[in-house]
């Protein structure tokens, strides 16, 4: 009797707490995104998931875009500032203040498209400093 009685009493503490298929989907993504099924970590290689559980694929994932392979010494995103600076346009690296990603356009409008493990986004340039990586 018992366990009908513990039974009964989570089937309706889960049914009171179900999600939607949107508010699942949005808490995968943004609160468990490791184990959510397609995460970003299944577009990096194996050097770049090693980078990544050190704490940061983004510089990784940044030197395998340009030069074609990873280059450990540019894991770090801050590595990145010893190339010279240039203008926001398709070619360039953007850094942030703990990421670094390829640029793939540049708009008129303050924004530009970058490129990383997610895919493409368009985000503002504001703030960013944009390197010549090649």
């Amino acid at each position: 009797m018992r366990t009908k009685a513990l039974t009964a009493a989570l089937a309706l503490t889960l049914a009171a707490s179900a999600l939607t298929p949107a508010q699942a989907r949005h808490r995968a993504h943004h609160w468990n995104w490791p184990r959510a099924a397609g995460h970003h970590y299944a577009n990096l290689s194996g050097e770049c998931r090693r980078a990544a559980a050190l704490g940061g694929p983004c510089g990784c994932f940044a030197s395998e875009y340009f030069f074609g392979h990873s280059i450990r010494s540019l894991w770090p995103h801050f590595a990145w500032l010893k190339f010279p600076r240039t203008s926001p346009h398709a070619g360039a690296a953007a850094i942030s203040h703990r990421h670094v990603v390829p640029v793939l356009a540049a708009h008129g409008d303050g924004t530009i498209t970058v490129h990383d493990s997610w895919g493409d986004h368009r985000v503002r340039a504001a703030g960013l400093v944009f390197v010549e990586p090649r």
